[in-house]
């Protein structure tokens, strides 16, 4: 597919930036097509650069037809590391993606004699922003001359994607992983420091041990919110019934099943943070359980009780910020507006999302809602990535 019609297809995260992709011999060079592509999708340039190593794994070709410039696979008389890399360099971020034990050890040792390496060491004498993705035989990761390079190297600054361990291997990582820390490394980071709590997702009330009674959130607004905050610096707790499968630095998950997990989880979890941002649809209602699976019979009764209010319950011991969330259907514009607004007073809130989800439906891609603070309100519709960027950057400017 033409450049053109992917970029920033996905989003407009990376718009603008120019990302120099170092690739090394490991067979996860394989990887690197499609990492450029998504690198592209959230609208960077991308820029390959090749070890000799590399080239024995995939050709040149490959990432030049991927990212639709010239591969670099010599430093020539264009002094190309400076030109990219160098104080004044055009670059924004050197990725190298995949790193191999023997490319981490030069850099650490400040060794530049392939082209990955003389940018990295290039980069790192700039201050150039540099993210390393190994991947190689467990083996080799574990060395201790290996795990003192690494550590040196995040000593100047330098960040890791964590490898996936399996089968005795340090193997690439999955690309949506990486991509969301290029993300973070070129944000700003005005929520350094910050600690911040989202909910998101159903909760799930049991019936019996096979049956249980939920509703259709995807809890997908809320991980693009937690996304959000994270990637201005922000250290995160996502509470949900369904966590991600991704694991990344500074952002926990604490995965619950019912209201009284959820609520037991906030409570615990806002003892030291600064936002509690209560966005999961959690149940209304709790049933007791029965111990064994419930006989089928024509006819069954169900005897239901209030649930716990997370965010009420939260608010008792909580003095931070709270942007809460109100689900309606069926309402008129007007009528939503005056329920957010009475719900940010009854519940002291700094922010509120509103929405119908008649109107979109649970567990789609985009949404429509009602943003309100207390010094503005304004309806936004999309995607629910881009919902949430709006979401928080309101919440930056109008409530902290």
């Amino acid at each position: 597919m033409h450049l053109q019609k992917i970029k920033a297809s996905k989003n407009k995260k990376l718009q603008g930036k120019l990302i120099i992709l170092g690739v090394t011999g490991s067979i996860a060079a394989v990887e690197t097509v499609k990492l450029a592509r998504e690198l592209i999708r959230r609208g960077a340039e991308v820029q390959a650069v090749m070890s000799e190593a590399a080239m024995k794994i995939i050709h040149p070709y490959a990432l030049e037809f991927a990212t639709d410039n010239p591969v670099i696979t010599e430093i020539t008389g264009r002094i190309e590391h400076v030109e990219y890399l160098g104080v004044n360099g055009r670059a924004d971020l050197l990725l190298i993606a995949p790193a191999t034990a023997n490319t981490i050890a030069k850099i650490a040792s400040g060794i530049d004699d392939t082209p990955v390496t003389t940018m990295a060491t290039t980069a790192l004498g700039s201050g150039k922003p540099i993210i390393i993705v190994p991947a190689m035989h467990e083996g080799m990761i574990r060395n201790p001359a290996i795990a003192k390079a690494i550590e040196k190297l995040k000593s100047f600054g330098i960040e890791f994607v964590e490898p996936k361990f399996e089968e005795g291997k340090a193997k690439f990582p999955e690309i949506e992983k990486i991509c969301l820390q290029v993300e973070r490394k070129l944000y700003s980071k005005e929520l350094t420091g910050k600690k911040i709590v989202v909910t998101a997702g159903p909760t799930l009330e049991f019936i019996d041990p096979v049956r249980f009674i939920t509703n259709k959130s995807s809890g997908k607004l809320g991980y693009e919110i937690a996304l959000e905050f994270w990637r201005r610096g922000a250290t995160i707790t996502l509470i949900t019934s369904k966590p991600p499968s991704i694991e990344l630095p500074d952002f926990k998950v604490v995965e619950v099943v019912s209201v009284k997990d959820m609520l037991e989880a906030s409570l615990n979890a806002v003892k030291d943070a600064d936002v509690f941002v209560s966005s999961a649809a959690a149940s209304d209602f709790v049933v007791e359980k029965e111990k064994s699976k419930i006989k089928t019979t024509a006819e069954l009764n169900l005897k239901l009780k209030a649930a716990p209010k997370v965010l009420k319950e939260v608010k008792k011991v909580f003095k931070g910020k709270v942007i809460g969330f109100k689900a309606e259907t069926g309402v008129k514009e007007t009528d939503l507006e005056r329920i957010a607004i009475e719900k940010m007073e009854e519940d002291e809130l700094d922010m509120v999302v509103a929405n119908d989800v008649l109107e979109r439906g649970m567990g789609t891609e985009d949404t429509r809602v009602l943003i309100l603070t207390r010094k503005r309100k304004f309806w936004i519709e999309g995607l629910k990535s881009e919902v949430a960027e709006r979401i928080v950057e309101t919440f930056i400017s109008d409530c902290l």
